[in-house]
């Protein structure tokens, strides 16, 4: 019986030492969504972290099952370096092109013999996700940890009522969405944000694109010196280099810049984790801007290194921002409404909320229009086109106006009719979305603040319409006089007397 026991103590015992001759099992953490394979690089004996009677795995690229040289240990030995450098070095000693010794996940442990083995990602990635650095260790009892980050980008615009600069809800605020009058420059602001892994890679690039739909905009604006990499200037440091390239110089249809970070020998780009990469510019909303609901699109594209053991790339997902523009059209009629007067004129005028609200002082119509010319903080004129009658030019059309207080007034106005009062009227127009949806113009409105106008909407025309009628002048009464009749028939006489005295000379001088 103490044989037994003490038999029993000896192999307890042995159990208890730190050397693993049988399989360990390699998990994933809880939460992580990959599917890793495992390469098998070397086998042997671990006991404190050492790999002892080393031989070449299943995925070496020695002979499997054959003792390992001890030069070959030896080089293996003395790589040193950043992370991002020694994973590099050892996978040099591992086949990555064949079948993978094992897979693991978080739902399912691998149960491996103990060894020196290369983990890296075995599903294909999503476009915006980033494949771990290789992980290379002697493995006991294993749990992975990811070494990866992400990368990701933004883009907005800044939607600014001009009329209303005070009060007006969303001046200064970023969004997705905004209006503006043809010929405004529309703020923009784009941002690509550093992968938070950068420090795994020894080269990193990213590549900023911004597309601007064609013939929709004029001209961009562009400080290429304000491009910021977190609050500085984006320059060598003692840790990196960087290249900027542009691929496409900015221009009406936007611009493409590519920064290439490369990490100094011993250095890490770890400075550059995490920090956001900002332009600011702004594009002059064109001629060609489409009016209404259709809108005028802007879009960010962003390509980054999202493996650090290749050159591969990824694509964050596209950012997406609108301009709405509007129109405003006027119909001019006859006093009975419906038939067309043609040879007016009208101007429309943006003003102020105040001078809105406050109005002009004037004697008449054409005084009033002239307080407004002053007032104005832009102006259209257009000349009249066919409206629903063919052939009766008698429709004005305002192209390209956003939110904000307007004045319409007539400034020619048809022989025998009197100046219409100017009118002065509000529009308003929601829009919103967030990233790529929903980006839609919602509500469009025209409200008379003074004056008798009253408008018809059209949000997917983006217009706003009314009807403008003139008054004809008055015809006054004379009294007393004999009026001007006398006048006519002397002088008839007298040019009739003329010729007869004429005749008669002439007859008498024969």
């Amino acid at each position: 019986m103490m044989t037994f026991v003490l038999a029993a103590i000896m192999t307890v015992a042995l159990g208890a030492t730190s050397v693993f001759a049988e399989n360990v099992n390699i998990t994933v953490k809880d939460g992580d969504t990959h599917t890793y394979a495992v390469y098998q690089i070397f086998t042997g004996d671990f006991a404190d972290g050492t790999l002892s009677n080393v031989k070449w795995g299943a995925n070496g690229t020695g002979t499997t099952g054959e003792s390992v040289a001890k030069t070959t240990l030896d080089e293996i030995e003395a790589i040193n370096g950043t992370d991002a450098e020694k994973a590099a070095a050892l996978s040099a000693y591992a086949n990555l092109s064949g079948t993978a010794f094992a897979t693991v996940s978080a739902s399912q442990a691998a149960s491996v013999p103990t060894g020196y083995y290369l983990i890296k990602d075995n599903d294909a990635l999503a476009e915006d996700e980033e494949a771990t650095l290789y992980i290379v260790q002697v493995v006991g009892p294993t749990e992975i940890t990811r070494k990866a980050g992400t990368t990701s980008s933004d883009k907005k615009v800044d939607d600014v009522n001009d009329s209303d600069t005070e009060t007006a809800a969303d001046n200064g605020k970023l969004q997705t969405s905004s209006d503006y009058d043809i010929g405004d420059d529309v703020p923009y602001h784009v941002t690509a944000t550093i992968s938070s892994g950068a420090a795994y890679y020894s080269t990193y690039e990213i590549t900023l694109e911004d597309i601007l739909e064609d013939g929709k905009f004029d001209a961009i604006t562009l400080d290429k010196t304000a491009i910021k990499l977190g609050e500085a200037a984006i320059t060598e440091t003692a840790d990196y280099t960087v290249t900027t390239k542009w691929d496409t110089e900015p221009t009406k249809n936007g611009f493409k810049v590519t920064y290439t970070f490369v990490a100094k020998e011993g250095k890490t780009l770890a400075a550059i984790a995490g920090k956001t990469i900002a332009i600011d510019f702004t594009a002059k909303l064109g001629t060609g801007a489409a009016i209404g609901s259709a809108g005028n699109k802007n879009t960010l594209k962003v390509s980054f290194s999202n493996n650090p053991n290749t050159d591969e790339k990824g694509n964050a997902p596209d950012k997406e921002v609108i301009t709405f523009t509007y129109k405003v059209v006027v119909d001019k009629f006859d006093e009975d409404g419906e038939t067309p007067l043609e040879n007016a004129g009208f101007t429309l005028y943006k003003v102020s909320k105040a001078d809105a609200i406050a109005g002009v002082n004037g004697a008449d119509a054409q005084a009033k229009n002239a307080a407004w010319t002053k007032k104005a903080i832009q102006t259209w004129t257009t000349t009249a086109t066919e409206g629903a009658t063919a052939g009766k030019n008698n429709r004005f059309s305002f192209n390209g106006i956003d939110d904000g207080y307007y004045v319409l007034c007539e400034t020619t106005t048809p022989a025998g009719y009197n100046t219409m009062e100017p009118q002065v009227f509000k529009v308003t127009a929601t829009h919103g979305g967030t990233d790529n949806t929903g980006l839609t113009l919602d509500t469009l409105n025209g409200d008379k603040v003074t004056g008798e106008i009253t408008f018809t909407a059209d949000k997917a025309a983006g217009s706003l319409s009314a009807n403008v009628i003139n008054q004809k002048g008055t015809t006054l009464p004379s009294t007393g006089g004999i009026g001007t009749t006398i006048f006519y028939v002397l002088g008839g006489l007298l040019v009739a007397g003329a010729g007869i005295v004429l005749v008669a000379r002439k007859k008498a001088s024969e």
